[in-house]
Parts: C-alpha cells; sequence; structure tokens
C-alpha cells in the first residue's frame, strides 16, 4: 500500500488559498478515479481509497491544520504499516515561483512548518515530496497572511497548471516512478 497527503488546511474558508495546494491534487486524484472521501477520525484525516499502478492507494488530507499534519501522517502510517519510502507528501513551497514543480526526498523543511512537523513525528526526512510553487509574499504581507490567500488571476493559471503536473507525477510515483 502507498499513502500519498495532500497537506493543507481544512474549512471551507481555506479552499483555494496557496497553502491548501496539496488537497487540490489530492481532490483531483479522487475525482479522477472516482474515489469517495470519507472520515477517518481516528487517525485525523479524511480519506479516499484508489488503485494507481499495482497497487492500492490511499489518498489523506490531514485534518490536523497544517503545523500539525505530521499527527495524521504517524497514525495512517502507523495504522496501515507503511514504510516512509511509500508515502508521498504534496505541498505549497514559497521557494517556488507559481507554476513550477519540484520533487525531493531526503531534504529538509526549508521553513514549511508542516513538512517539519512530518519529519519530526515521522522521525525522518526521507519521504518523498512533490512540492508546489506559490512564490514569495509581495505587498510587505508575512508568510503567513500570503499561504492563507487566494492567488491573484495570474498566479492561480499558474498554480492551477502545476496542480496538473503534480497529478501526473503522483501517478508515475504510485505506479514506481521514483521521486528524486
Amino acid at each position: 500500500m502507498k499513502l500519498i497527503f495532500g497537506l493543507g488546511n481544512p474549512g471551507k474558508e481555506y479552499d483555494g488559498t496557496r497553502h491548501n495546494v496539496g488537497f487540490e491534487v489530492v481532490d483531483r486524484l479522487a475525482e479522477l478515479h472516482e474515489a469517495a472521501w470519507s472520515a477517518d477520525e481516528d487517525r485525523e484525516s479524511t480519506v479516499a481509497k484508489v488503485h494507481l499502478g499495482d497497487e492500492n492507494t490511499l489518498l489523506a488530507k490531514p485534518q490536523t491544520f497544517m503545523n500539525r499534519s505530521g499527527d495524521a501522517v504517524r497514525a495512517l502510517a502507523s495504522y496501515y504499516k507503511v514504510e516512509p519510502k511509500d508515502i508521498l507528501i504534496v505541498h505549497d513551497d514559497m521557494d517556488l515561483e507559481p507554476g513550477r514543480v519540484k520533487t525531493s526526498t531526503d531534504s529538509g523543511a526549508a521553513g514549511h512548518n508542516g513538512v517539519s512537523d512530518v519529519h519530526e513525528k515521522m522521525k525522518t526526512k526521507e519521504i518523498p515530496r512533490i512540492r508546489i510553487g506559490v512564490g514569495r509574499p509581495m505587498g510587505g504581507l508575512s508568510a503567513e497572511t500570503w499561504v492563507l490567500l487566494q492567488p491573484d488571476d495570474d498566479d492561480a493559471e499558474l498554480i492551477e497548471e502545476t496542480i496538473v503536473d503534480a497529478v501526473k507525477t503522483v501517478e508515475d510515483w504510485a505506479k514506481g516512478k521514483p521521486v528524486e
């Protein structure tokens, strides 16, 4: 089994924000594979089961808020006995411009509190990740404010393109293509 976590914040007020691009990727995957979301309250997540490649795959959206994402990742990984190499984290990244997607394994969190919490709770950085560019704050905004805003039309278009690319990258990873 593989676990794919889209990181974000639960609640309608966060829909469409830069911080929730991870949720958007797993939502698209669930839609493409006609999977229904259900609450897994014991593991603080919303989950959907899909079949990607040769394996059953669990899509997950932690319901812990971004900064405590590691609680949900650890709980689901432990429950399903999934090793870190079979977990994929999809999240926003301010160090990448909108329109850019990068993959990484065994790299630091670069200030992303959700990723940092996952590393801490899983006791490893060796978890594959897909990083979706949302750009740096503009107009004197703080990082916290920036990621909780919806992007302007130009950035939204670029981010949409990266979400489509990220969905393809997730499917390739689930079929055995390594994330580097």
